[in-house]
């Protein structure tokens, strides 16, 4: 058996101490899924746990403060800069596995997992309130251009001054979001389908139950992920069957973080 810990929605603030929430329970992976800080504070998190933790593996996958909540300089941005430092530099923790593509990771118990870390976009089929109101709209950027940019992305109303703005962030719209989630999917769809070791699917978005799908219609990947282990973040579930996967999910802090599951 393997015993697994998941961490997400800690919500840390640049200065803030965490020590109590860098104690681990007796486990042989633990999930990084997200919403642990801003992109520096939660780089500084997991680095801390995997230099106190050097025999434990760690799965780091981004949440919606570190991609969404500081405005990048193009899409992307945050996840081009940790792939040039995963590989470049010498300090990155060896227990540390963060990537955007499947990878197999063993534990200290021998026992292998085949990963994949994936945001999770929904396929959004509809908004019962205004699009204005979602998460999406408010902190989702889809690209960064500047204002006298001529491919029109960005309309500024005739009575507006000329005076320069500097760059203008492009907020997501419904057709972008579910084009993720077809970009997604056929990753997902590929890898579910290919004989490897047990399967750990970890998505940020809660499929399940998550505030940030609150008043849409939404559907999860069509998959079915027989006998393997999906995890989710923002909403606590603990060991349902979803999709045919065991699906958990472990946000906040205090007791949360002595809860453990094994497989």
């Amino acid at each position: 058996m393997t015993k697994i810990h998941v961490i997400s929605d800690l919500y840390l603030r640049f200065n803030e101490h965490s020590h109590q929430e860098e104690l681990l329970p007796d486990v042989d992976l633990v999930i990084i899924n997200g919403n642990i800080g801003h992109i520096k504070r939660s780089m500084l998190y997991a680095e801390t746990l995997c230099k106190k933790y050097p025999d434990i593996q760690f799965i780091y996958n981004l949440g919606e403060t570190e991609l969404y909540h500081t405005m990048p300089k193009f899409y992307g941005e945050i996840q081009e800069s940790l792939s040039i430092r995963r590989s470049t530099n010498s300090t990155w923790p060896k227990n540390l596995h963060w990537c955007d593509k499947p990878q197999i990771i063993q534990c200290r118990n021998h026992a292998k997992f085949d990963v994949l870390c994936t945001y999770g976009y929904p396929k959004i089929h509809r908004v019962k309130t205004s699009w204005e109101d979602t998460r999406w709209s408010k902190f989702y950027v889809t690209d960064i251009i500047d204002d006298d940019d001529p491919s029109g992305k960005w309309y500024k109303p005739i009575e507006t001054s000329n005076v320069r703005h500097g760059c203008i962030p492009v907020f997501a719209n419904m057709d972008w979001v579910n084009a993720q989630h077809v970009i997604e999917h056929q990753q997902v769809k590929k890898w579910e389908l290919e004989p490897t070791e047990h399967k750990l699917l970890v998505t940020h978005i809660n499929p399940y139950m998550d505030d940030r799908t609150a008043n849409q219609v939404t559907s999860p990947y069509l998959i079915h992920l027989n006998e393997g282990v999906w995890i989710g973040s923002n909403t606590q579930v603990n060991n349902i069957n979803f999709l045919g996967s065991r699906f958990f999910s472990n946000p906040g802090r205090g007791p949360a973080r002595q809860q453990i599951f094994s497989v």
